[in-house]
């Protein structure tokens, strides 16, 4: 077990006796686990690990099915389903989306910390308890707004819940962390392949609520599993003599963010400057960084040649800044560690998270309108979701070099979204290989950043690091899906009234009737006009899918910027290789352990 000492109280060989200090609150604990690459080195010893801890590291995973794999997986493939149904229009329905990964976004900033000073367990029961009233309020709802209500509460609970990255994390040696990891991806195979087809069969042949229903049930399970077998130490050991009083008073509830002032842009605050600020500075200082984000997302919503670069750069300095100053510890140490690993999954995040929509409108507006049909072409993306995350995700600390793995995960990423720019109606066999291949990165680009950051950040701080990872995943997610959607709907827009009327009015089509026919295909009824002959529906379609793919054209090169810059990004990662050793950062209550730390069953 780690030795514990009290810095500047105990005296060693000393005659005197030390004397404990007035105030316990003041002490500062330093412990092996301050310093990871130390803890690596010289605790490598090979341990067997019990029963209890691995039911400790299957159920707190298994949260993936309820926190990931039902909502991106099984509702985001089938709104427009959901949304007809409700309210018979898909007007506002890409809220839904939307609520979910913004909600997802601030849980994620706000749970990591909070777990490192209270503990894992509550927090991550708390979001599995979370997800499953969001579940009862997507089975019972009966208008839109409070299916983007049950979205939006998902979101959070799952941002929540996510904590259990750190909390794997730390109860299994660094060399098979990853494998951990692989193990959460790995419970989203299921709807991975099966989740875009199975909700399109449910919603026609039953209800889509089974969707709410299903995953409820996986929420429980979760719950209940997580219960009677995750019990890590209730306080970390770096503030474990600290009342919880005086920490919920220390805690910044105004701000997450140690922020910039107004008055000195671009300086970060000493760590215990902002904690004196008076309440009308973190004010005005909460004003700024606010305007700060809400610049960030009007970038994002308002996408014009340039922009993608800016959110980059805002998300690289705002990274550094927060985990700089939240975990205590000097930028070249602790934030430029982990701000690379944000700054690589908020690029591969902007482009999954995107195409967890942009897939399903691609195959229904160039390839097929069967709900069914438009199930089975999905299962090449989630196949390739599912080799990234589990394949490649378990053989990081095999193949070792995690920031060359880096560079070629997003480097694939941005090939290959910007071959899909070659996809037309007549490829499918080609867009379909491009999905496969566009979205292994994504899970693999995931399990190598949490495993980075896990074996450089001091395990006191694991929290927030990593909660940082999960909130610029999300964040990118919201940005991408948001200026990509916007884009599609543009190009689209400005052109299928053009490539359909080129089409249909040489065939006989008045032109009085071109809005109407216009319309009429939109809805899947173009022989519902009159006068209107099968050759002119054909014609029509076949130039609706030309102008989709166009538009389609357009947002996958416009991700290519944001690949290039990603993939130097990734090879300035610090690579954790010579950290995958047989250490293990804490051990659950239930294990026995000898006295040096190790469990009694190795």
């Amino acid at each position: 077990m780690s030795k514990e000492v009290i810095s500047n109280h105990v005296e060693e060989f000393s005659g005197e006796p030390s004397v404990p200090p007035a105030d316990l609150s003041k002490v500062e604990i330093i412990t092996l686990e301050d310093d990871p690459h130390r803890a690596a080195l010289e605790d490598d010893c090979k341990q067997k690990l019990p029963g209890k801890t691995w039911a400790a590291v299957f159920f707190p995973g298994f949260t993936f099915q309820p926190a990931l794999a039902f909502p991106i997986l099984g509702v985001f493939p089938i709104i427009s389903v959901i949304a007809m149904d409700v309210q018979g229009t898909t007007t506002n329905s890409a809220w839904m989306s939307s609520g979910w990964t913004l909600g997802g976004t601030i849980a994620f900033a706000i749970a990591g910390r909070i777990s490192d000073i209270f503990g894992r367990r509550y927090v991550l029961l708390i979001g599995q308890l979370i997800l499953i009233v969001s579940y009862i309020i997507g089975a019972t709802a009966n208008s839109l707004n409070q299916l983007i209500a049950a979205m939006a509460v998902g979101g959070f609970g799952t941002g929540t819940a996510l904590v259990l990255y750190p909390g794997l994390s730390e109860i299994l040696p660094n060399r098979y962390r990853s494998v951990g990891l692989a193990w959460t991806e790995f419970n989203l195979v299921p709807m991975s392949i099966f989740g875009s087809l199975a909700g399109h069969a449910l919603a026609q042949n039953a209800t889509w609520r089974w969707i709410f229903i299903i995953g409820g049930i996986t929420a429980v399970i979760s719950l209940v599993g997580t219960a009677v077998f995750y019990f890590p130490p209730p306080r970390p050991h770096a503030v474990a003599h600290i009342s919880r009083g005086q920490l919920l008073k220390e805690l910044d509830w105004l701000l997450p963010l140690h922020c910039w002032p107004h008055d000195t842009p671009g300086r970060a605050l000493p760590r215990g400057e902002y904690a004196h600020m008076t309440l009308s500075r973190r004010c005005s200082t909460y004003r700024v960084w606010r305007n700060r984000f809400r610049w960030l997302l009007h970038l994002g919503i308002q996408w014009s040649g340039q922009a993608p670069f800016v959110p980059i750069l805002h998300v690289q300095e705002g990274s550094r800044v927060y985990l700089s100053n939240c975990v205590g510890r000097p930028i070249a140490k602790i934030g430029t560690h982990c701000s690379l690993d944000c700054r690589c999954i908020f690029v591969t995040g902007f482009c999954y998270y995107a195409m967890t929509s942009l897939i399903p409108q691609q195959l229904l507006h160039v390839y097929s309108t069967n709900k069914i049909k438009l199930g089975e072409l999905q299962m090449a993306a989630g196949a390739g979701n599912v080799f990234g995350g589990v394949v490649m995700g378990a053989l990081v600390h095999k193949f070792k070099h995690v920031h060359i793995q880096l560079m070629i995960a997003v480097a694939m990423q941005m090939l290959f979204l910007g071959l899909s720019a070659l996809d037309t109606p007549k490829t499918i066999a080609m867009t379909l290989a491009f999905h496969f291949f566009a979205t292994v990165p994504f899970a693999w680009v995931t399990v190598a950043c949490y495993v980075t950051a896990s074996l450089h950040i001091p395990q006191k701080g694991l929290g927030i690091a990593q909660g940082s990872i999960g909130t610029f995943r999300f964040l990118g997610g919201a940005i991408g899906s948001t200026a990509l959607n916007i884009i599609i709907n543009e190009k689209s827009a400005e052109k299928l009234s053009g490539y359909i009327a080129k089409a249909v009015l040489p065939l006989g089509l008045p032109q009085a009737k071109l809005q109407a026919f216009s319309a009429a295909l939109a809805a899947g009824k173009p022989l519902a006009v009159k006068g209107v002959t099968p050759a002119m529906a054909a014609a029509g379609l076949a130039a609706s899918r030309e102008a989709w793919a166009y538009a389609f054209r357009i947002a996958f090169l416009a991700t290519i910027p944001f690949g290039v810059i990603a993939t130097i990004v990734a090879y300035f990662v610090a690579d954790p290789s010579k950290y995958f050793t047989q250490h293990v950062a804490i051990h659950l209550e239930t294990d026995k352990v000898d006295e040096h730390g190790h469990s009694e069953h190795a």
